[in-house]
């Protein structure tokens, strides 16, 4: 039997039946090699970082320089700097403070091409040096900053709380390359908004600023971390003078009695008695009874000469909403202009000789952390620059009684303006040493500093340490053992062992990989009279040690391999 022969609708419907499997594969096709590969967000070209030393084959450490502490025995906190790149730093945080900081503040280069920005290539490109400065043309300019940042914010991430929260300063060099890449790290569900900050009140007068619209504004980025228990302080509007004070607090005193306007007896909601006492005639009283008892079940209602006064505290009064635009419009002393803190670090270093021309104004960051509401609390500067954050908490600790504490970390980079000074050394140090010592008339503001810097063990990578880099990292981990339980004072060591202690605890740590000398430690550990945490050498991340078990006072922790895990979790994202 002979074929039906084909008709052209035939040809046609054929010719469409093969067009939409082709169709077809090149979907699959699409969906199983280029969706997978492209997402929505920021791309570029991720450029590995080279450091100076061969660093990259040993184990970061801090370790202290004694000599440039200080010590006040006034119950106010001990603070930390540390000198160094901040990328060794923050490794070495995530060991001692991962999960526990509560705010971190940072003003990182804006990459703007004249802000000293340098980038050190790993790769050997002869056109564009390692380590030079980043110029505004150069074609890796953003890709640079990019890959110095994304580092770096990742590890800081970590080391916040749950409902730790992060500020970052920047330009409109980098403004949108930073939104992209913070939603990318810290999520973008996480974003808060963004504060516009202005930075100064005169306009620039140069060729490049005549030639185009000029910005004298700034932005904050600011980002949660993982909880939505944030809650922001608002402004006090109204009367602010709380010039008594209690146990639980600042207050001011208010008379409830005013005059009626509703005629001789006024409202009768507003006419009962209060403690025994009732209104004058042509008075009535300013609360109804419901706010009144709110008052008295917390104890705030105060009879003085016979009149009837309520204790008005801080968060009683109306609120104005954390506004996103600060502008010295305002109020000037509120939120500060660089050309402020230019003049605040020249009053804190008593010189102008430095190189700092766009210096955040302490204001703005105590503006910052009143916000937070949260007096107790560490907070973190990883490009702490000329020192503004900590002058800040300190500053702000003095007004409201907190017991913030910071952590400086900047490296100590030689500047050339006439003469050469170092960063940490010649500017970040001796601004807070000169807070702390009280600056003009004001009075000495106490507070105590530990100096630390970066350094390095070992002759293996992180992912290639063998049993001599862990028994050189233990032998030289005090330092960093110190920091992650906040004990600072040394009291003994030897060969084998060392003990810290604060206030309320000792840190004892057996540093020998031999315990011929361990029964002599247990029983000086037994001996202490405070609390202890004890940290001893072991081959494996845990052990079992049964000498302390007895001793609820007593907290057993290994080292070194606890470190080298955390240490292999960063070398990972890297």
């Amino acid at each position: 039997m002979q074929n039906a022969k084909r008709t052209p609708q035939d040809n046609e419907k054929a010719q469409l039946e093969n067009e939409i499997a082709r169709l077809k594969k090149k979907i699959e096709k699409y969906e199983t090699i280029e969706l997978k590969q492209n997402r929505f967000g920021l791309v570029w070209l991720d450029v590995p970082e080279a450091f100076d030393d061969d660093v990259e084959n040993k184990l970061p450490i801090l370790t202290e320089v004694p000599k440039l502490a200080i010590k006040n025995n006034d119950g106010k906190p001990t603070h930390l700097l540390i000198e160094g790149d901040n990328y060794h730093a923050l490794t070495c945080l995530n060991y001692t403070h991962k999960g526990k900081v509560d705010v971190i503040y940072i003003d990182p280069p804006y990459n703007t091409g004249s802000d000293g920005f340098k980038y050190k290539d790993k790769r050997y490109l002869k056109e564009y040096p390692d380590g030079t400065e980043v110029a505004v043309d150069h074609p890796l300019r953003h890709s640079y900053w990019l890959s110095f940042m994304k580092k770096r914010l990742e590890l800081s991430k970590d080391l916040l709380r749950e409902e730790g929260i992060i500020f970052i300063s920047i330009d409109d060099n980098e403004h949108s390359q930073l939104k992209l890449l913070c939603n990318e790290i810290f999520s973008e569900i996480n974003f808060v908004g963004t504060i516009t900050w202005e930075k100064r009140t005169k306009a620039q007068n140069t060729e490049t600023a005549r030639e185009m619209l000029q910005s004298k504004t700034e932005y904050i980025l600011v980002y949660k971390n993982n909880s939505d228990k944030i809650k922001f302080k608002l402004e006090v509007s109204g009367e602010k003078k709380y010039e008594l004070e209690d146990e639980r607090g600042l207050y001011r005193l208010k008379l409830v009695e005013q005059m009626s306007s509703l005629g001789m007896r006024g409202r009768q909601t507003m006419f009962f008695p209060i403690e025994g006492i009732t209104p004058r005639k042509g008075f009535q009283w300013k609360f109804g009874k419901e706010q009144i008892e709110k008052y008295k079940e917390r104890n705030d209602v105060e009879v003085l000469d016979g009149k009837v006064y309520l204790r008005v505290r801080p968060q009683d009064e109306t609120s104005q909403k954390f506004l996103p635009f600060w502008s010295h419009f305002f109020n000037k002393d509120i939120y500060g202009t660089s050309e402020k803190g230019k003049a605040e670090l020249t009053k804190a270093l008593g010189s102008n000789e430095h190189e700092f021309e766009t210096v955040k104004p302490v204001s703005l960051i105590k503006k910052l952390l009143f916000h937070i509401n949260k007096k107790n609390c560490l907070v973190l500067d990883f490009f702490a620059g000329s020192g503004t954050t900590g002058q800040a908490v300190m500053e702000l600790n003095e007004a409201d009684k907190g017991k913030r504490q910071f952590i400086l970390v900047t490296n100590n980079d030689e500047i050339t303006n006439g003469k050469k000074y170092k960063i940490m050394t010649d500017i970040c140090y001796p601004r807070i040493k000169n807070t702390i010592k009280g600056l003009g008339p004001k009075k000495s503001l106490g507070n105590s500093i530990r100096y630390f810097k970066t350094a390095f063990v070992g002759k293996n990578n992180i992912l290639s340490a063998d049993d001599a880099d862990k028994i050189e990292l233990a032998h030289n981990a005090g330092g960093m053992l110190a920091i992650a339980e906040n004990t600072f004072d040394r009291i003994t060591q030897n060969d084998n062992w060392q003990i810290f202690e604060n206030p309320k605890q000792y840190t004892a740590v057996y540093f020998k990989e031999e315990f011929g000398k361990f029964d002599d430690f247990v029983e000086r550990v037994r001996g202490l009279k405070k609390p202890v945490v004890v940290y001893i050498f072991s081959w494996e991340n845990d052990f079992e040690f049964n000498a302390f078990e007895d001793d609820k006072n007593i907290k057993v922790k290994t080292i070194p391999q606890p470190i080298l895990e955390i240490y292999k979790e960063i070398y990972n994202l890297v």
